[in-house]
């Protein structure tokens, strides 16, 4: 059997650095080439993505009527969790075309 705490690390420290690595990768495959402020960048993936998960987990450690609240709603938070990331994708699609982009379809595939 193997180390569930080293797995779980793993996992997170991986999508952790997934958050951060993708962007560079999908430009750097596309062969996109352009003007961004990576401390912007970084300061809105982690203002959007490290800033939230922080908070639960102090409120987890350190709130114990926060912790029972979750687990009491559990199912409830479930689903709005799904519907959030349903609508992250939607309006991300969404704007995608609205903005318009350079890049055809051949140069994805």
């Amino acid at each position: 059997d193997g180390d569930e705490a080293a797995a779980i690390f793993n996992a997170a420290f991986g999508n952790l650095i997934g958050v951060f690595l993708s962007p560079a990768l999908i430009l750097g495959y596309l062969g996109v080439s352009g003007q961004i402020n990576l401390g912007n960048v970084f300061f809105k993936l982690g203002l959007r993505v490290v800033l939230p998960i922080a908070i639960g987990q102090f409120l987890q450690k350190f709130v114990p009527p926060a912790k029972e609240f979750v687990k009491k709603y559990k199912k409830y938070f479930k689903k709005a969790q799904e519907y959030c990331l349903v609508f992250i994708v939607y309006t991300v699609f969404c704007k995608t075309f609205l903005n318009g982009s350079d890049v055809e379809v051949g140069d994805i595939f």
